[in-house]
């Protein structure tokens, strides 16, 4: 791979704008807008005060975490000194957009080499998933795996289709994958079909890893909000000092903001936070799906649910401490629901009997003791017959 090369950022097979490209001082400079750069990525447009620090960004989000436990591992066996490089061994083909770069002198259409309609070879997934590095020093490395972000060590795998299987984000540790699991099944009771990503429980070498499909089609991209909501909304969502007050100036906004059903999303969402107490849903994890074609948006259905239910590494250290008396802590900690919602969605019977799939899904390690799932199944109690106090007062 070229130190420098000049490169042209594609959407689908519309040439957006063409850039340099400094390997080693992980630098790119825009060298000319394209007849289609109205299909830039969000946040690269005219308006850009800094477009080349815009567009460092945009790359800066399609490349591995270096918080991943075998990010180095990764890095050594391919060569790479960066998870910045890395991202640039490919075409940058994604299942989560339609955005990737070609070299000058390649011919390449969009429909032969992307993702969503074309195989690919998946040795590299496996590879991460098995931690198996030597096979990744001659593997295929235009694969979608490296411009996947997050802290969790995962792969792109064919399984019926293309599938990510995510493993624990602390090594040889998978419970948050397990809590992944237990979240978006008492999600699926919350939300309407459709509006929760589906994840299974499946083994590999005797550990565990969660598994989902891809959330889009070949005409729809899937953008955070963080790309998408003004910078106020947030802040205040952000806030770690956010009161009432914030709170109902945060769903003021979201009502106004234009997408509909963004209002209810946030309230259940706020509801199932109350429930399996998961703290990782910011807004790089929540977002809305555009078609290509139309325009149309909708918000994505929810995913990264890791850490629900006290499996995240700190939710372990914390529950294996708890006594009786820290349920009132948690409780203000865990419940911000507000009386003033509308809850006519709320159906209290579609969650009973979800103790036993607790304790059946955690009991697969062994560090939740008889004891440690009594405290996390009381506390999931404590806080449902309390979203069932106000969801019924007030639908």
């Amino acid at each position: 791979m070229k130190k420098k090369e000049k490169l042209i950022l594609m959407f689908k097979d519309l040439e957006v704008l063409s850039f340099e490209l400094d390997i080693d001082k992980e630098k790119v400079i825009v060298l000319e807008k394209l007849a289609h750069f109205d299909k830039a990525p969000y946040g690269i447009s005219d308006k850009s005060s800094d477009i080349n620090l815009a567009l460092r960004r945009f790359f800066n989000r399609r490349t591995i975490a270096l918080q991943r436990y075998n990010y180095q591992q990764i890095l050594d066996a391919t060569g790479c000194k960066s998870d910045f490089e890395l991202s640039f061994k490919g075409h940058g083909l994604s299942l989560a957009n339609h955005y990737w770069y070609k070299r000058e002198g390649e011919d390449l259409k969009y429909d032969d080499i992307n993702f969503f309609t074309n195989k690919w070879d998946d040795t590299f997934g496996r590879a991460v998933i098995n931690e198996d590095y030597e096979a990744l020093k001659t593997c295929d490395l235009n694969v979608p795996d490296i411009v996947t972000p997050g802290w969790a060590s995962k792969g792109w795998i064919y399984d019926n289709g293309p599938k990510l299987y995510k493993l624990g984000i602390v090594k040889d540790h998978y419970e948050d994958c397990l809590g992944e699991v237990l979240g978006s099944r008492i999600a699926q009771r919350i939300f309407n079909e459709g509006e929760v990503l589906k994840y299974e429980l499946k083994e590999i070498n005797g550990k565990y890893a969660s598994v989902s499909p891809s959330m889009i089609g070949i005409n729809e991209e899937l953008i955070p909000l963080s790309e998408v909501l003004p910078f106020e909304l947030y802040s205040i969502y952000h806030s770690k000092n956010r009161n009432k007050e914030q709170e109902k100036l945060f769903f003021k906004k979201v009502e106004e903001f234009g997408i509909p059903e963004l209002y209810e999303f946030f309230v259940k969402l706020h509801s199932l936070r109350t429930i399996c107490f998961v703290s990782d849903l910011h807004f790089d994890n929540i977002s809305i799906i555009r078609n290509t074609e139309t325009g149309k948006i909708r918000v994505a259905p929810l995913y990264d649910l890791a850490g629900c239910f006290g499996t995240s590494k700190s939710g372990r250290e914390f529950v294996s401490k708890i006594d009786k008396g820290s349920y009132i802590i948690l409780y203000y900690i865990f419940s911000g629901i507000d009386p003033s919602w509308d809850y006519s969605w709320y159906d209290p019977d579609k969650l009973i009997g979800f103790e036993d799939e607790i304790r059946e899904v955690l009991s697969k390690s062994d560090f939740y003791t008889p004891e440690l799932l009594d405290r996390i199944v009381g506390f999931y109690q404590q806080q449902k017959r309390c979203l069932d106090e106000v969801a019924l007062k007030n639908k």
